[in-house]
C-alpha cells in the first residue's frame, strides 16, 4: 500500500507523467505542421495558433510544474526531518491543479485565451493556479517551520525562495488585477509579459530544479556536496541577476534603452552563478563518474546539469546585441527554450522520478533496460531535434540580415531542417512514452526490492540528507 505520508508527492508526479505524453504529442503535431502545413486543415482545435499555446502550457504547467511540486513534497520532509505538514492539503493541491489545467488547456483549444506568451490562461484559471501556488507555499513553509533538523540545507533555500517568487511573478505577469483582458496597454504590456515570461524559467524552473540536483547528486554518489558556499553564491547570484534579463527579448522594440542595457548586463552577469553551480556539481562528481552509467537517476540528473550549463551560456550570448540581431525572430529562439524546458528541466525531473517513485512504493523500477533505451532515444532524438531548430534559425537570420531576402522567399529552403526537427521530435516522444510506461508499470506491479537498484549511503555523515 502507498503510505499516506507520500501520497501527495506520488499523485503530483504520476499525474504529471500522464500530462507529459499529452504535451509532447501536441508538440509533435506542431512540428509536423511546419513540414506539412495543411495536414490538419479544417480541424479548429488543431490550428497552430491554438495548439501551440496549449502545448506550451501543458508542458510548462501540467508536466514540469506538477512533477516539480511532487518532487518538492518528497524532498522537503527529508531535509527537515518532519513529515509533510498536511498530506490532505497536498492532495487537495493535486486535485485543484489538475482541474484548473484541464479547464485552462481545454479552453485554449476552444479559443478561450488571453494570447500573451506563457500567460494565455483566462482570469478564472489564473485564480485556480494562484490558489494552488499559495496552498503549496503554506504546506511546505509549515513543514520547514516545524523541522527538527537545525540546518537549513541549500536545497531548502532554493525551494523557499521559489515558493515566494512564483506567486508574485504569476500575479504580476498575468496582470490579474485586470480580469477583463489580463493585459496592460501598449508597450508596457510587452515589458510586463517578458519580465514574467523569462522569470518563469529563472525564478520557477531554475530555482525549483537546481535544489533537486543538489539533493540527488550527493545521495546517488554517496559524497557530500563540495561547497555550501558556492551553492549560496549561485543562489544569490540568480536572485540578483535573473530578475532583469527578460528585456533582452526586446532589444529591437521601442522600450527604454536603459532597460535593454540592464537586461544585457544582467544576462552576462548570470555567468557568475552558473559557473559557481557548475563547479560545485563537477567537483562533487570527482571520482564518481562511474556511477553515471550504473545509476539511472544520476544519469538523467547529470544530463540535466550539463543542459543547464549549455542553455545558460547560450542565453548569455543571445543577449549580446550583435548575436541577437541575427537570432531574433528566428527558430533559434524556440530552440533555446526547448534546450531549457526539454533537455534541462525534463531531464532533472525524470531523474528525480526514477529516484523517488521506487522509494515511495518500496519497489524496484519495472525495467532498467527500458530506462536505458529511453535515455538513448532521448539524447539522440533531442540532438536531431535541437539541430533542426539551430540550423533553421541560422539560415533564417543570415538570409534576412546578410542577403536581404524577404521572409517568404526563405521558407522553402527551411523544409529539410523542419523535417529533421520532426524526426528528432518523434524519437523524443517515443522516449517520453517509454518513461511514463516505466513509471506507471513500476507503480502498478510494485516488484519487491530483493536487491536495491541504488544502494543507500554507507554513513549519514557523508551526505546532507537521509531517506
Amino acid at each position: 500500500m502507498l503510505s499516506k505520508k507520500n501520497s501527495a508527492s506520488a499523485n503530483f508526479m504520476l499525474s504529471a507523467a500522464l500530462w507529459l505524453v499529452i504535451g509532447v504529442l501536441m508538440g509533435l503535431t506542431l512540428a509536423l505542421q511546419f513540414v506539412f502545413p495543411d495536414l490538419f486543415r479544417g480541424i479548429p482545435w488543431l490550428v497552430f495558433s491554438r495548439l501551440r499555446q496549449a502545448h506550451t502550457n501543458t508542458v510548462m504547467f501540467a508536466w514540469l510544474s506538477g512533477a516539480m511540486m511532487g518532487v518538492w513534497l518528497y524532498i522537503v520532509p527529508r531535509l527537515t526531518g518532519r513529515q509533510l505538514w498536511s498530506e490532505t492539503l497536498g492532495n487537495i493541491c493535486v486535485i485543484l491543479w489538475n482541474m484548473a489545467l484541464v479547464a485552462g488547456i481545454g479552453g485554449i483549444l476552444l479559443a478561450y485565451t488571453q494570447s500573451r506568451e506563457y500567460a494565455e490562461f483566462v482570469w478564472i484559471i489564473d485564480v485556480g493556479v494562484m490558489v494552488v501556488l499559495i496552498l503549496n507555499l503554506v504546506n511546505l513553509y509549515m513543514t520547514i517551520a516545524h523541522r527538527t533538523e537545525p540546518k537549513l540545507y541549500v536545497s531548502l533555500w532554493y525551494i523557499s525562495g521559489t515558493l515566494i517568487w512564483m506567486p508574485m511573478l504569476y500575479f504580476i505577469g498575468n496582470v490579474m488585477w485586470n480580469p477583463a483582458t489580463g493585459a496592460l496597454t501598449g508597450i508596457d504590456d510587452t515589458i510586463f509579459n517578458w519580465f514574467y515570461g523569462h522569470n518563469v524559467l529563472g525564478l520557477w524552473f531554475t530555482t525549483g530544479l537546481l535544489p533537486v540536483i543538489y539533493y540527488i547528486v550527493p545521495k546517488e554518489t554517496n559524497t557530500p556536496l563540495y561547497s555550501h558556499f558556492l551553492s549560496l553564491i549561485a543562489f544569490w547570484g540568480i536572485a540578483f541577476f535573473y530578475t532583469g534579463v527578460g528585456a533582452h527579448h526586446l532589444l529591437w522594440a521601442p522600450v527604454p534603452y536603459w532597460l535593454k542595457t540592464i537586461a544585457v548586463a544582467e544576462s552576462i552577469g548570470m555567468i557568475l552563478p552558473v559557473v559557481a553551480f557548475m563547479m560545485n556539481i563537477l567537483l562533487t562528481m570527482r571520482g564518481n563518474w562511474n556511477r553515471f552509467m550504473t545509476s539511472i537517476p544520476l544519469r538523467f540528473i547529470i544530463t540535466g546539469w550539463a543542459a543547464y550549463i549549455l542553455v545558460s551560456y547560450q542565453g548569455s550570448h543571445q543577449a549580446l546585441r550583435g548575436i541577437n540581431l541575427i537570432t531574433h525572430f528566428t527558430q533559434y529562439v524556440p530552440g533555446h527554450a526547448h534546450l531549457s524546458l526539454l533537455f534541462f528541466a525534463a531531464s532533472v525531473l525524470m531523474g528525480a522520478m526514477y529516484y523517488i517513485v521506487p522509494r515511495i512504493y518500496n519497489a524496484r523500477l519495472y525495467s532498467r533496460v527500458l530506462a536505458n533505451v529511453q535515455y538513448s532515444l532521448y539524447v539522440i532524438g533531442f540532438t536531431f531535434f535541437f539541430g533542426g531548430f539551430l540550423l533553421t534559425g541560422l539560415v533564417q537570420g543570415t538570409s534576412w540580415l546578410h542577403q536581404g531576402l524577404p521572409v517568404w522567399s526563405v521558407l522553402p529552403g527551411l523544409r529539410p531542417y523542419m523535417a529533421l526537427r520532426a524526426v528528432g521530435g518523434s524519437l523524443v516522444v517515443i522516449s517520453f512514452a517509454l518513461f511514463t510506461l516505466n513509471i506507471l508499470v513500476t507503480v502498478w506491479q510494485r516488484k519487491p526490492v530483493s536487491q536495491p537498484d541504488y544502494p543507500k549511503p554507507k554513513s549519514p555523515k557523508l551526505v546532507t540528507t537521509s531517506d
